[in-house]
């Protein structure tokens, strides 16, 4: 009797080229640890009701994560130079998927913290490898097409995140945003130990424990005051002694960094012209970006009186529309080059956030989509081919160092857009609350007019005089407090826009290092 053949698992995968199975295993593990970042904060209020704890130790939930990123990120570089890209992208993958998993069992909120630190270590390594690995397999000319691909869960993780973690917080069970990760976690170690290939790995460097030492310290400290500026206040003595001490420490850092033997981050990749104007149009893009990121679901569900699924359903056609532009972006780069590519998507994204500029409660959700998917079409424009010139003028003996430096800076300029937009916000509402108030007063005759309509028509209802005219002086308190709170929204998104025109600037001088096309199918390097 013949025997009967069954098919490998991974066959097909396995036809592919190798670097097509390198980006699907990273695509897997990316995937996951960037729909993380957003789904927590949904689940939060139900966690600290679940466990009868207080506001302020559950905000640990998330700063503890953010807090574990930064500290293992700037030391990824070393731990893949000495140990090989597979053994740490494999390890980063079991921390994260078995962080989830004890984050679904934790008891209380100080076990779901330690939990999330595990959890956070395992994702702060992840993005960092998974740009290593791509830049060390994909050939120079077809990255752009794959830096294309790899951007899509960068993008679609954060905006699903808080869709799914209010379906599953609403209809399911907090705990579920956390269990989740497992199978995913199990398929990208499956994935990872059936396709990737080990690198080449060196005995004899040293772990800069000086630097790893400042460089923990110093982000650390500077990521945790950004994103408590905001409510505590930039003048807040716990904010200025924490953006204090991340600076000493990160002035330490690079003294450290440019004078051992063996720095933990590469930091003299500063001196190529391409990287350093690559990072500078890459941290103004960022403020542009995470600006709308920030406002836009504070402006639904707060004043829009959305819930946050219905939010994050509002902005999906948003990260949807990225999805079709970024591999075009991809295509384009390798073709043409960064310039056309990123110079369109900025006019188009300065375009965009100009609109929501003329946004208010009465804008129609059919408005707010079609501007929504305007950005979007931009954002898969200008990301990633950014990053990828940024990649591209490394040598590849420093990917890995460079490829953490290049994270830990996208998660500071994150942070610190948010913080300088919701400070800008606050103190721009306040600005026109006092303007408004100025006009609003009871010796004006119109506001008397209403005054008196309202109050006598609330007196037939059945209140007596002091009641009626205290209702009435409360609803003209929050009409002017709604109107100010809408013209800084406002303020916040023409500001945004300007940021964006201000990046096309250095964007004319990108230019793509490692690759120059000489004919079809051909390339060389620079």
């Amino acid at each position: 009797m013949a025997s009967l053949r069954i098919p490998k698992p991974h066959h097909r995968l396995h036809a592919l080229p190798y670097y097509w199975q390198a980006v699907i295993v990273v695509i897997v593990g990316s995937f996951m640890v960037m729909l993380d970042t957003t789904v927590v904060n949904i689940a939060l209020p139900r966690i600290i009701t679940v466990f009868g704890a207080d506001v302020h130790s559950s905000q640990y939930v998330l700063t503890g994560y953010m807090l574990a990123l930064a500290i293992i990120m700037p030391a990824t570089g070393y731990l893949t130079d000495t140990f090989g890209t597979k053994r740490i992208y494999l390890l980063s993958m079991l921390f994260f998927t078995l962080g989830s998993f004890l984050c679904a069992a934790a008891w209380n909120v100080p076990s779901l913290v330690l939990f999330r630190l595990l959890q956070g270590l395992g994702g702060g390594m992840m993005m960092p490898l998974a740009m290593t690995i791509l830049f060390k397999v994909v050939p120079p000319e077809e990255r752009g097409t794959v830096m294309g691909i790899f951007g899509l869960p960068m993008l679609l993780g954060p905006v699903l995140g808080p869709t799914l973690g209010g379906y599953l917080v609403e209809y399911v069970d907090w705990r579920f945003i956390f269990t989740l990760n497992i199978p995913v976690g199990a398929l990208g170690l499956l994935l990872g130990v059936t396709l990737l290939r080990e690198t080449e790995t060196r005995s004899d460097l040293q772990l800069d424990l000086r630097g790893f030492f400042f460089s923990a310290v110093g982000f650390s400290a500077l990521l945790y005051g950004l994103s408590e500026a905001p409510s505590d206040g930039w003048g807040s003595p716990s904010i200025v002694a924490l953006l204090t001490l991340g600076s000493a420490s990160l002035l330490a850092w690079l003294w450290t960094e440019l004078t051992v033997e063996h720095p933990l981050v590469e930091l003299r990749v500063f001196r190529s012209a391409t990287y350093s104007l690559a990072t500078f149009v890459n941290f103004i893009i960022t403020m542009g970006l995470f600006s709308t990121m920030f406002l836009m679901p504070i402006f639904l569900q707060n004043f829009r009186g959305l819930g946050a699924m219905e939010s994050g359903i509002l902005m999906l056609p948003q990260a949807l529309a990225s999805t079709l532009t970024m591999p075009i972006s991809g295509k384009l780069f390798d073709k043409i080059g960064p310039r056309p590519v990123v110079v369109t998507g900025l006019l188009l994204l300065a375009y965009s956030t100009w609109e929501l500029s003329f946004i208010n409660l009465a804008t129609s959700n059919t408005d707010l989509t079609r501007i929504l998917v305007e950005r979007g079409l931009a954002m898969g424009l200008v990301m990633m081919p950014v990053m990828t010139v940024a990649m591209n003028s490394i040598p590849p003996h420093l990917i890995a160092r460079s490829s953490s430096l290049t994270n830990v800076l996208r998660q500071v300029f994150g942070s610190f857009g948010t913080a300088i937009f919701a400070t800008l916000l606050s103190s721009r509402q306040t600005f026109h609350q006092a303007i408004i108030s100025q006009t609003v007063t009871p010796e004006s005759l119109s506001v008397q007019t209403t005054v008196a309509r309202v109050q006598a028509g609330l007196v037939q209802h059945g209140l007596d005089l002091a009641q009626a005219k205290a209702a009435v002086v409360m609803a003209l308190y929050k009409q002017v407090a709604m109107s100010a709170a809408v013209m800084s929204f406002e303020d916040c998104f023409y500001i945004a826009a300007a940021i964006c025109l201000v990046a096309v600037i250095p964007t004319l001088w990108l230019r793509t290092t490692g690759v120059v096309r000489r004919g079809p199918g051909s390339a060389v390097m620079e």
